[in-house]
């Protein structure tokens, strides 16, 4: 976790962990921080399947073996690169596969683990959650005459779609220019207070927005019933946040303490750098 996560610092051109990120917080800090946090999510996401006698199916084993097959005879070689055993990235493979079990128990309509729709619906009214078929134009780089045809034309889809016996079939129907993004089923967050989240609050369902105008362009809403799989992904998404916020790291804190990631990273880098010269040097030459 240590190495995935320096690594993952390493795309913004950070590769010295004594590199200060902030006040009295380094680049070895926010590695440590974020290999604990990984740890944890990895740890409750297999304790939530356990729990709920969540397990691997054959086809994930199918799956599991295939992604490893797809190495062919370079596998060892990518694991000694990336200071993983066969097992350790077993138990990582399996993880992921193990919360795509989970997410899909929970977040499809049949889902087993699925919350009841009223549990839903008390949710999204909880957190505001608004549901809309929305058309947008940019006016970034328009200029004044062109705004106003924007509007213009914005005006004429919320026309059409107000007076259409079936507005959601209206919508899905309707022949947008080049220049208008189509966002179909969204879901807002009516706690966020935007321009166009204020317009949505105000509408009832099937009710068409007039020209919503911010800083950004123009819009237009057809409220929609909150889509509860939306819904159904926040919960999820909360569900597991909170049991990763209750998982404990347990370690040996004077070897724990003791560890200097900066050091160690840099040796492990360099022995990566070596070995993979190594491998690759035995390749055969075509």
């Amino acid at each position: 976790m240590v190495t995935y996560s320096a690594q993952n610092l390493s795309y913004y051109g950070v590769t010295d962990l004594s590199t200060q990120l902030g006040e009295g917080f380094t680049a070895a800090d926010y590695v440590a921080q974020q290999a604990e946090a990984q740890v944890k999510q990895q740890a409750a996401v297999r304790k939530w399947a356990k729990d709920m006698g969540i397990t691997l199916t054959e086809d994930d084993g199918a799956t599991l073996q295939q992604q490893k097959e797809a190495y062919g005879e370079d596998l060892q070689k990518v694991l000694q690169i990336n200071g993983l055993t066969e097992e350790q990235y077993d138990q990582l493979m399996s993880t992921t596969l193990l919360y795509n079990r989970l997410y899909a128990a929970y977040c499809t309509t049949d889902g087993a683990l699925r919350p009841s729709d009223k549990d839903l619906l008390a949710l999204a009214e909880e957190h505001s959650l608004m549901t809309a078929d929305v058309l947008f134009i940019s006016t970034a780089e328009l200029d004044d005459a062109a705004k106003a045809d924007a509007k213009a034309l914005m005006g004429d889809y919320a026309r059409q779609l107000s007076t259409a016996d079936d507005k959601a079939a209206a919508f899905a129907a309707l022949e947008a220019g080049e220049n208008v993004t189509v966002l179909a089923s969204n879901t807002y967050d009516g706690c966020d207070e935007t321009t166009l989240n204020k317009a949505l609050a105000a509408l009832a369902e099937d009710q068409v927005s007039d020209v919503i105008e911010d800083e950004t362009g123009y819009y237009v809403a057809l409220r929609r019933a909150v889509d509860l799989n939306a819904v159904a992904e926040m919960a999820f998404g909360e569900d597991l946040s909170a049991r990763i916020s209750g998982a404990q790291v347990e370690h040996n804190d004077s070897v724990y303490n003791a560890i200097d990631l900066t050091s160690f990273y840099a040796r492990y880098t360099a022995g990566q750098q070596k070995l993979y010269a190594q491998l690759t040097a035995e390749q055969p030459q075509g």
